[in-house]
């Protein structure tokens, strides 16, 4: 099995994460490709160019979630998809959208000066802070190494890494610390993103 990613991508990360949880790491060559580049020889495993993808025999896999889902199916449990009632669905979305609004924030934030929207980075902003107080008082995550809870620490970390997060501690201090113990552990910490 082989596994794309790229260092700064929280979505590959979320991945490398689950692999390396889930003890398959000896069974996955982990590759890092260029993306954003129309030179790129990775069109050649997908057309979209985007990571991460698993390749597994024939099969190319092309979403974080599925890609996490068949961990699951190559470690016969559920690790990262444990049976979920509404509560445990709607928390998935809110933290998979979370992520989502960082990834736009980030790029955003990467473009030159003078090409950066300035209105979409604050709407980002301010839906990061809807979220995380939406969180303060539901979120358990002592414990708790799911899909979820990968996607929230992962996004965070980036989020603090690149300038994102302030303020963040004032509005839910017990989910940054959660977020931050978790930056710390050792699958974590070998997966951290590479420099801006």
């Amino acid at each position: 099995m082989r596994l794309y990613y790229t260092a700064n991508s929280p979505y590959a990360r979320i991945t490398r994460v689950a692999l390396r949880e889930s003890g398959l790491r000896p069974r996955v060559e982990e590759i890092e490709v260029r993306t954003r580049d129309a030179e790129s020889d990775y069109f050649r495993i997908t057309p979209l160019a985007r990571v991460p993808v698993l390749e597994d025999g024939g099969a190319i896999i092309a979403d974080t979630r599925d890609i996490c889902a068949h961990f699951d199916t190559l470690e016969g449990r559920t690790r990262w998809f444990p049976p979920e009632d509404d509560d445990a669905r709607l928390m998935r979305h809110v933290t998979t959208g979370f992520l989502d609004g960082v990834a736009v924030w980030l790029r955003e934030n990467m473009r030159p000066d003078g090409q950066r929207s300035d209105p979409v980075m604050r709407y980002e902003e301010h839906r990061a802070s809807q979220v995380l107080r939406w969180l303060a008082p539901r979120w358990q995550g002592v414990g708790r190494w799911d899909f979820t809870a990968v996607t929230l620490a992962c996004a965070i970390d980036i989020a603090r890494d690149r300038g994102m997060a302030q303020g963040w501690a004032d509005i839910a201090p017990d989910v940054m610390d959660w977020a931050g113990t978790r930056a710390g552990c050792p699958f974590m910490a070998e997966t951290a993103p590479g420099p801006a």
